[in-house]
């Protein structure tokens, strides 16, 4: 019995790890193949967010099986993973909103790397860590979920189902939000299922088959022709 619960505690987590850095690759050969590459760019954002995602949810699938005991050096190392998860969604949000200030970027994300970073070798707990965190966890989300609002009901950005991907973030934030409660009550397969069904629907998302699809049927004469407008 106590195997069977292990089981289901874990495999969301090995799950949603396998997800996330398959569409890590898939993303960055997306940019890589790209003729103008840019490091704001969304699929190099996106591929280091799923690179970072996967290693935490390893991380916190090797606490649970008790190969790596939940120490406050443990939490740094994790604090700084997420940061993995953070940080390049606060470049995307800098180009998206702050374009006109573009020669203030670098500044801006040294200083914001430098708070992260800082707070997760030297907060003296795991609770002043985290509230020390937030601000910026709290600017990422809530921007990512704007932005792709706005993108959904606009329809600006066609190679992303913006729509999918604002209903993936909400997920995401409930299955993390929700980890620790549900564990105590003996239920955090529920939380990593709603962290894998997350993973999943970005995945969808992003990759966007339909948008792919639609691309494939036009005929290349129109797509030159457009090119030419």
């Amino acid at each position: 019995m106590m195997q069977v619960t292990l089981d289901t505690t874990i495999m969301p987590s090995v799950v949603a790890a396998i997800v996330s850095i398959v569409l890590s690759m898939y993303l960055f050969l997306l940019w890589y193949r790209q003729e103008n590459r840019l490091y704001s760019d969304l699929p190099l954002a996106f591929s280091i967010v799923f690179t970072a995602h996967a290693l935490n949810q390893m991380l916190l699938s090797l606490t649970m099986i008790g190969l790596i005991p939940t120490s406050l050096e443990f939490f740094r190392v994790r604090a700084l993973v997420v940061g993995g998860i953070a940080l390049p969604m606060m470049v995307v949000l800098l180009n998206i909103w702050l374009h006109r200030f573009q020669k203030h970027h670098l500044r801006i994300m040294g200083l914001m790397t430098a708070y992260w970073v800082a707070i997760a070798l030297f907060g003296p707990t795991q609770d002043t860590i985290m509230m020390l965190h937030l601000p910026l966890i709290i600017a990422f989300i809530g921007g990512m979920v704007l932005t792709f609002i706005i993108t959904w009901k606009t329809g600006r950005l066609k190679e992303v189902r913006s729509d999918l991907m604002v209903i993936s973030t909400l997920l995401s934030l409930v299955g993390q939000v929700s980890r620790i409660p549900l564990s105590t009550a003996g239920l955090g397969f529920v939380s990593g299922a709603i962290t894998v069904a997350a993973t999943l629907l970005a995945t969808v998302a992003l990759s966007n088959p339909w948008y792919r699809r639609e691309q494939a049927s036009i005929p290349k004469a129109s797509i030159a022709s457009e090119h030419h407008l």
